[in-house]
């Protein structure tokens, strides 16, 4: 399988290192500015940035590692969109982009094109937690019943985007051993504004298995300290920097370029981004939080075009009833005074607007599919 490699990072480098390894060719690169320093077992390749348009056809590549590299968050989002919107297989590195709403328009268009879309988290791909979600439902083999999951970041630099996109990471490695998270409680020293660098998180899912995540600074190391805190003591890992834990990087990035080639063989419709959107919808919510000062519901969401455009209508739906009955009344108000008899008309016309206006709503169901069935 013929691989390109768009945007170079501390996450994608592994996994091109890992598709190498299992065999898989190079065939495109580009932005690779951010490779520099790093120790390449693989022959270097031209930079191919400027031509990142050759990805949009089948033959330059089989399938796509994207990375954050140094490229403007605009410039991938637009890149990422259009690569989805054609089906281009991709596997991304996670968090790869700042905004939530930016995941949902990327699932749009994932939708749109029936592509392959999965996304890369070393913390989720750890082995040493291949176990961990039985250890919730029937209790540690061990230490008995987990009663709480305790997670602790230690970071150097703590500003709000640094905390936030470690956060996105962690809270996806949560989901997944402690159940769906769907609500979702943030504390923070506030003064001007929330300051983040002592962020304190509690979140509850459907297994009601309360679970704590925090940030301070780093005693030894930075990292991510993990406890399972259980009945009669508790499991511990302690993952680095990068998100690993007892393991070399190729461990999880051959286990995620080993589960996306095998979703490409299998020429599967449903791929992993859900988990990396509902991630980011929990990421996004931390601010709400904060705001309103409690606990709040993280509901599942999926913005669709027919989503999209019912809310549109809704939104001209209100400035229609606000402002045509009014505007026809004075249109009608005017003519009269200059001799015009429309006054006994502009009932009909106000019928006739508002009867075009719900015939658009018809528009949907003959312009978009149906979507296909939902990511597992």
């Amino acid at each position: 399988m013929k691989i390109a490699l768009l945007g170079a990072d501390a996450q994608s480098l592994p996994l091109l290192a890992a598709a190498l390894a299992a065999g898989h060719e190079w065939a495109w690169g580009g932005d690779l500015s951010l490779a520099a320093g790093h120790d390449f077992s693989w022959p270097a390749t031209e930079d191919q940035a400027e031509q990142w348009e050759d990805l949009l056809v089948d033959e330059t590549a089989d399938a796509i590692i994207v990375g954050r590299g140094a490229a403007g968050d605009s410039l991938r989002t637009r890149q990422v969109q259009e690569l989805a919107r054609l089906g281009r297989p991709m596997l991304t590195t996670f968090p790869l982009f700042l905004s939530v709403l930016t995941y949902f328009e990327v699932d749009m268009s994932r939708t749109e094109g029936g592509g392959i879309l999965h996304y890369y988290n070393p913390l989720r791909e750890s082995s040493a937690l291949a176990d961990a979600d039985r250890w919730v439902v029937d209790g540690h083999p061990r230490f008995g019943k987990v009663e709480q999951i305790a997670a602790t970041r230690s970071m150097v630099e703590r500003t709000r985007e640094q905390v936030l996109d470690r956060f996105a990471g962690d809270v996806d490695l949560l989901s997944s051993v402690g159940g769906k998270l769907n609500r979702i409680g943030a504390h923070a020293s506030s003064g001007a504004e929330a300051d983040y660098s002592a962020l304190s998180v509690q979140l509850l899912g459907s297994t009601q298995l309360p679970v704590r995540w925090s940030v301070e600074p780093p005693g030894e190391a930075e990292g991510l300290a993990l406890h399972f805190i259980c009945e009669r003591g508790r499991e511990s890992f302690w993952f680095d920097a990068n998100g690993l834990v007892a393991e070399p990087a190729s461990g999880p990035a051959s286990r995620a370029v080993n589960r996306f080639a095998d979703a490409i063989a299998a020429a599967a419709v449903d791929g992993t981004w859900r988990h990396a959107l509902r991630a980011m919808e929990l990421t996004d919510s931390i601010e709400i939080s904060l705001r309103r000062g409690r606990m709040i519901d993280v509901h599942d969401q999926q913005l669709t075009e027919q989503l999209a455009f019912k809310g549109t209508m809704a939104a001209l739906g209100c400035g229609l009833l606000l402002l045509l009955a009014p505007g026809l009344l004075a249109v009608g108000w005017l003519a009269g005074a200059v001799g015009i008899p429309l006054a006994g008309y502009w009932p009909h016309l106000l019928l006739a607007i508002l009867a075009i206006f719900l015939g658009i709503q018809f528009l949907p169901k003959l312009l978009y599919k149906s979507p296909p069935s939902s990511d597992g």
